[in-house]
């Protein structure tokens, strides 16, 4: 069981909407009135005439220290067209809720309460309060006529001393069921400037009663007399605008300043809890910006807090996108905002350009992504590169190679070939291999099944070099074979130029593939590779995963084309063995490196059909 301490500081924002406490705005802050402490001024200023014993701060000091304590408005005699005016101005917008006049002189047969949202910019009308509403404002009383905004209430000349104003911002039916933070009750509720407008005296015959047992002075009766309004309370009950996501506030000025306010007084700038923000907590923390920003609901208690961006630990802040917010669902719109540690994408889950995952560090990791590493005389870089710097796939960092040049690097030449440099590798004009370096053709060609993590292409070993030979019946349909071409290797592989290529040649098969590795068989070469989608397929059942595929050799030297490097993607067409069930390559294939461009061509006219 938890201690009793710890379960008094436990925050009653947690999972649930909360607001500050209620208190007097009034309290700590200064009132202006429309006469002036000496009684000769008609504009708003505050009242400093060190000779005035009832200023203004005598209404909002407080009532229980000090309860025979008023201000009184300029000095004069009660006429009928007399009037004045008390002005609160707040620094920030609050949560008003209701205010309490206590007034000594008698209630005023005619005043009206308003308030500012704006910084008193415009105004609007909270009450007017009439002895006759239609004869004063031409309005019919709330008494008659419910919901009017006039009433005769608290306009009585009695008591002489003592009576009260009251108005409260919601009626006790429309309390229960609305909202405080929703955008109705906000309009409703927000308060900037108070301002309470003193219309019409009115005179009392009968005695002055005080509040207290504490006995005037026959000076301060006189006081009273030549004064029309004299007010001992002014209580404007509110609290700090946080949208339900605070139960505390701080003041706006530093903290020797706060030191020194009163301690009454409400503060307007909230200590924001649910990861909100803001002075009145009405944006997102910079990291919680998946989901917009809601206000908590008063009714409900439903906190509605900021849901936090996936950014992997690689940024500190987020954005919210509508148009990522509408892609998803209605699930996630954050975008994280300058990606750190060399990563990029939406949610800082790639590595950016030059950089490619490190196999054995997780996505958090602000080491996750490493440079590429890329030989510059046998790597190529893409088209869109802008950095000059090397580039790799981003997840597996293999480098993207020069004809005739493999390895992860790009830093050597493949078998069969040889010259590395500035142009890549050279094939070998070789009945079987040659030495990379000086291009000498080897004398033998070991074979024995081994698997050859290089790109198929170029020559395959002999056939009668003591291999077993496995026998394979090759469709005799099939455009081209060892017995229709003779010579050394040459690739002269088939480009893929339009769509209307792709269509008359008639594939079986259109797949994108990821070539994982080869295989030497002997008597034929067979490839891995990752079925990454499958566009078209013929007979054979075509699903994503690994297969095999099997080029072709078109000499007698073994030749095969076109050139498959592992670790690359291709868009790949060609015909399939349906006896077999194999795909094949040909030198009537389509082995085209894979960019989106050319997916996107390729799916939108297979599925619009070939001409």
């Amino acid at each position: 069981m938890r201690p009793c301490a710890e379960l008094l500081n436990v925050s009653r924002c947690v999972d649930r909407a909360c607001s500050p406490p209620i208190g007097n705005l009034a309290s700590g802050r200064s009132l202006t009135t429309l006469s002036n402490c000496c009684g000769n001024c008609s504009s708003v200023t505050p009242d400093l005439c060190p000779e005035n014993k009832h200023p203004s701060a005598h209404m909002n000091d407080n009532p229980f220290s000090h309860p025979a304590t008023w201000w009184a408005s300029g000095a004069g005699t009660t006429t009928q067209d007399q009037h004045d005016e008390i002005q609160l101005d707040l620094e920030t917008q609050f949560c008003f809720s209701y205010v309490v006049l206590v007034f000594r002189s008698p209630r005023p047969s005619a005043m009206a309460i308003e308030r500012s949202a704006d910084f008193g910019k415009t105004w609007e009308t909270l009450k007017f309060f009439a002895n006759n509403c239609s004869e004063e404002f031409g309005l019919a009383d709330d008494f008659s006529l419910p919901g009017s905004l006039c009433t005769s209430r608290y306009t009585s000349v009695t008591p002489c001393s003592g009576g009260e104003v009251i108005l409260r911002t919601l009626d006790p039916s429309s309390a229960k069921t609305l909202d405080p933070y929703s955008p109705e009750g906000l309009a409703r509720l927000t308060l900037t400037n108070l301002r309470i407008r003193l219309i019409k005296p009115q005179a009392c015959t009968g005695p002055l009663t005080e509040p207290t047992a504490s006995a005037l002075t026959s000076t301060s009766t006189k006081e009273n007399s030549s004064a029309p309004y004299a007010i001992f309370t002014l209580l404007a009950k509110g609290t700090c605008l946080c949208h339900g996501h605070a139960e505390h506030c701080v003041s706006h000025h530093d903290d020797n300043q706060q030191s020194n306010q009163d301690s009454n007084m409400v503060s307007g700038r909230c200590l924001c809890t649910h990861h909100t923000a803001g002075e009145h907590c009405e944006k997102c923390a910079p990291l919680y910006n998946d989901r917009p920003w809601r206000a908590a609901n008063g009714s409900s208690g439903e906190p509605n807090p900021c849901q936090k961006c996936e950014c992997h630990g690689h940024s500190n802040s987020c954005q919210f996108s509508q148009r990522a917010w509408h892609s998803s669902g209605g699930t996630s719109g954050g975008v994280c905002d300058d990606c750190q540690h060399h990563t990029a994408g939406r949610r800082c889950q790639r590595c950016r350009q030059g950089y490619h995952r490190h196999p054995s560090r997780l996505i958090t990791s602000p080491h996750t992504c490493t440079r590429c590493h890329c030989d510059p005389q046998g790597s190529v870089l893409p088209p869109q590169s802008g950095d000059g710097g090397p580039w790799c796939h981003p997840r597996t960092g293999q480098c993207q190679c020069k004809p005739g040049v493999g390895g992860r690097s790009c830093s050597h030449c493949l078998r069969g070939f040889w010259g590395f440099g500035e142009k890549g590798c050279e094939p070998c004009d070789c009945p079987l291999s040659c030495d990379p370096d000086t291009g000498r053709c080897y004398d033998s060609y070991s074979t024995n099944n081994q698997v050859f993590n290089v790109p198929v292409g170029g020559k395959i070993p002999d056939w009668d070099h003591g291999v077993p030979i496995e026998e394979v019946q090759w469709s005799k349909e099939l455009p081209v074979s060892a017995l229709h071409y003779t010579g050394k290797c040459s690739c002269k592989e088939k480009k893929l130029r339009s769509l209307s290529d792709l269509c008359k040649a008639k594939h079986d098969y259109v797949i994108k593939v990821s070539v994982l590795s080869a295989y030497d068989k002997g008597s034929h070469a067979e490839v891995q590779v990752k079925v990454r989608k499958v566009l078209q397929s013929g007979q054979v059942a075509l699903n994503q995963g690994t297969i095999s595929i099997y080029p072709l050799s078109w000499t007698s030297l073994g030749c095969t084309c076109p050139i498959l490097n592992p670790g690359m993607e291709y868009l790949l067409a060609g015909p399939e063995e349906a006896g077999t069930g194999r795909l094949l390559v040909t030198m009537q294939s389509i082995v085209a490196p894979w960019t989106p461009r050319l997916g996107l061509l390729i799916t939108e006219g297979l599925r619009s059909g070939c001409p």
